[in-house]
């Protein structure tokens, strides 16, 4: 049962910085250039039954519960719909097609430099779709299940009509060869949004059938509802013919760890109970990416000294570093560990000025002060969740709660959901049935 979850948590997760500098002038410029923003890699089309399976369906085959009913009915109903809405023409659609394409798009670095990264489109065929999805994935590492590589189980929202792109982030995809930014905020929103202005590029281009009214939306879960709230931070820092142009409805985050300091600060607080980690895996990912992020900052310090020697001797450290493993082999190898396991105690008690460093680094992360939205944020998060804890969701309510802002609870209290990772599993099931029956 647990190796089940870990596999499929790997295809969803839904578990868990800014570079130097902080700048507004970026792709705006470069995405009003003659140049095009995007290139397509390849394409192809799949059946509604495909892309179930290569969504949902993979998914429900690893987990012994039936927490994914809902979604299944809802899918179904989803199609149904579209088939409803365009009447005889879905007649000669016979089964419901949808196209999937590979394309590369630009974008900027953590140092401002540009780049071309990796993006998966989903949209439904011969249809004109009236909403525009930016689909921010959960945690990944590597080549394996990046939606460019294996599509995400967050396609599966195609079936509501939306024309969806789901970016693969920097350091994954195209960009493998840069250093992992897990949760690096400033960066993924930017790279987000970069995303989906790419999007409305390629819909013109290819004189798809979307609406002139459309609306966007952007939905992120774990990681993914993290980025999704760097990419309405990014949003709202754009010109506003740009913001025009993409057209903003609403945000759907959901157990983002949006204050990635807390977060690390409430693993140190559960391990002082004796609690075990709900995903170990992710603090080589955070302590690495503060590397990568801020590298003139720690030049005093050794990522390797932060782990225990058990933790080095998994290989996962150095797997995270040379980002080239799949993260399900780090879950695997860290499931049921306590923090203790993972990080070295001993090295953080002779060194606590290096640890107030990182958790420092961490705060520059937060998502939770220093602005406030001005478009429509739905806030879902998990009570309890044991791999982003609901110190998370306290903490955006408190920093960021305007009128602009409504919020949503899941009591995961029950024997079914006493396993920290169905918490979270469950919390993405919510958000998937929400969006893909009209209720986002």
């Amino acid at each position: 049962m647990k190796k089940k979850l870990f596999i499929a948590l790997s295809i969803i997760l839904a578990g868990l910085t800014s570079c130097e500098k902080n700048s507004v002038l970026d792709t705006q410029e470069m995405n009003q250039s003659s140049e095009p923003s995007f290139i397509v890699l390849d394409e192809s089309e799949v059946t509604e039954h495909e892309l179930y399976e290569m969504t949902i369906g993979d998914m429900k085959k690893s987990v012994d519960a039936d927490i994914f009913d809902g979604v299944d009915k809802v899918y179904k109903e989803a199609n149904q719909n579209q088939d409803a809405e365009q009447g005889a023409t879905t007649k000669a659609l016979a089964p419901l097609l949808y196209k999937v394409v590979r394309i590369e798009y630009k974008t900027l670095d953590q140092n401002m430099a540009p780049v071309n990264t990796s993006a998966l489109i989903v949209y439904p065929l011969l249809r004109k779709m009236d909403k525009v999805m930016l689909i921010n994935h959960g945690t990944q590492i590597g080549f394996a299940m990046i939606p460019t590589k294996y599509t995400s189980v967050e396609a599966i929202m195609a079936a509501t009509g939306a024309l969806c792109i789901l970016p693969d982030y920097i350091g994954l995809g195209s960009t493998s060869d840069h250093p992992d930014l897990y949760l690096n905020h400033e960066v993924h929103g930017r790279t987000s949004v970069d995303a989906l202005i790419a999007l409305l590029d390629y819909a013109k281009a290819k004189k798809l059938a979307l609406d002139k009214s459309y609306k966007s939306y952007i939905v992120g879960y774990s990681q993914g509802g993290s980025v999704s709230l760097a990419s309405l931070r990014r949003v709202q820092q754009l010109d506003m013919d740009t913001q025009k142009r993409i057209n903003l409805d609403k945000v759907y985050c959901g157990d983002g760890p949006y204050d990635l300091r807390r977060t690390f600060e409430t693993y140190m607080e559960e391990y002082k109970q004796g609690k075990k980690m709900g995903l170990g895996s992710v603090v080589p990912l955070v302590i690495n990416s503060m590397f990568n992020s801020y590298p003139s900052e720690v030049t005093d310090m050794k990522y390797e000294d932060f782990f225990t020697d058990w933790a080095l001797s998994t290989g996962v450290p150095q797997a995270v570093k040379n980002n080239r493993e799949n993260i399900i082999d780090m879950m695997l190898k860290f499931n049921g560990k306590s923090l203790g396991d993972i990080l070295n105690m001993e090295y953080i008690t002779e060194h606590p000025n290096h640890l107030a460093k990182l958790l420092e680094l961490m705060d520059r992360q937060n998502l939770c002060h220093g602005w406030q939205p001005q478009y429509k944020l739905k806030l879902l998060h998990g009570d309890p969740d044991g791999v982003v804890p609901f110190s998370n969701f306290e903490e955006a309510v408190g920093g960021l709660s305007n009128s602009y802002v409504e919020t949503k609870v899941i009591s995961n209290k029950s024997i079914l959901l006493s396993d920290p990772l169905l918490q979270h599993i469950n919390g993405m099931v919510v958000m998937l049935e929400e969006i893909l029956s009209g209720k986002f």
